[in-house]
């Protein structure tokens, strides 16, 4: 419970310490410092739901063992939980979607009042051990327990922890070549860029199954689509799609719904760095959706 609550606590600090210091005048970001930051949202984004969610927890792809490696690196340093942790937690959501043992749903455990509730599937469930740490779940991902390096790469989290902020201080202090730049390059591209990731990322848990739309599809859950939830996440918006299809690598089931790590999976693809990868079935799809009421 330590290490998550250090998870939750280190960027809404450092969030905080960056926007007093560029208020004050003291370490104001330059347009570069921006650009460190985007680039490391987008990596950010990629390790959960590129590494972590499509490929490691639902196996909607397969790839090279090089490839699988660096997908392991990616959402090592995602700062959304070690690896075979991560997708144990997934595969237990999935079991149990918004009911009893769903680790995180704003709908399990019934806590009086709906923003208790969507505080739970945002983030206090991290801090609760039933739910953190739910009986038996190294079960759920007995496949990542064997695979040796992963297992290292799970066993080596808090690691991954300190370098995730450690580049961007290091690349920081390059571009502006001093000090004042590794303190920027440590703000804006780590822990402002973790704050906005997590929180994102923890919104599909709370939000993207409370408010939004309802696909056309039938589902036995209470996950919704959301578009700006979609851009954001780079394609983890689409969620009441996903949880109709969960091993699809595409959550786009219509050509207006923006999915650009489903995009970036089929690009991959062309240049032999995914394979196998599960698109869609129009007759799948057609199945699940819902048939109107009859009328008399």
């Amino acid at each position: 419970m330590l290490r998550h609550g250090l998870v939750i606590l280190v960027p809404v600090f450092g969030t905080c310490a960056a926007l007093y210091l560029w208020w004050s005048g003291l370490a104001v970001p330059k347009t570069a410092d921006f650009i460190l930051l985007g680039v490391f949202y987008v990596l950010n984004i990629l390790g959960m739901e590129l590494a972590y969610h499509r490929y490691f927890a639902h196996r909607s792809f397969r790839a090279p063992r090089a490839v699988e490696i660096a997908l392991g690196v990616l959402g090592s340093l995602a700062y959304v939980g070690p690896i075979i942790w991560w997708v144990a937690i997934h595969r237990i959501h999935h079991k149990n979607t918004d009911h009893e043992g769903d680790p995180h749903s704003p709908w399990w455990p019934r806590y009086p009042g709906r923003l208790r509730r969507l505080y739970h599937a945002h983030v206090g469930w991290l801090l609760d051990a039933r739910c953190a740490r739910p009986e038996q779940w190294g079960q759920y991902a007995m496949d990542l327990y064997k695979d040796p390096i992963l297992f290292k790469f799970h066993m080596m989290y808090d690691y991954w922890l300190v370098l995730g902020l450690a580049l961007p201080a290091a690349i920081g202090g390059l571009m502006h070549g001093s000090l004042q730049g590794v303190l920027l390059g440590f703000l804006w591209g780590g822990t402002v860029r973790v704050f906005l990731a997590t929180n994102a990322i923890w919104s599909i848990n709370s939000l993207g199954h409370a408010l939004g739309g309802r696909s056309p599809l039938r589902s036995r859950d209470n996950s919704r689509n959301s578009f700006w939830q979609a851009i954001v996440t780079l394609g983890a918006g689409w969620h009441n799609n996903h949880h109709t299809f969960p091993s699809y690598a595409i959550t786009s089931l219509r050509w207006w719904q923006v999915d650009l790590t489903g995009l970036l999976i089929r690009a991959l693809a062309l240049v032999r760095l995914t394979r196998d990868v599960h698109l869609p079935n129009p007759a799948s799809v057609e199945a699940k959706k819902k048939k109107p009421l009859a009328t008399t």
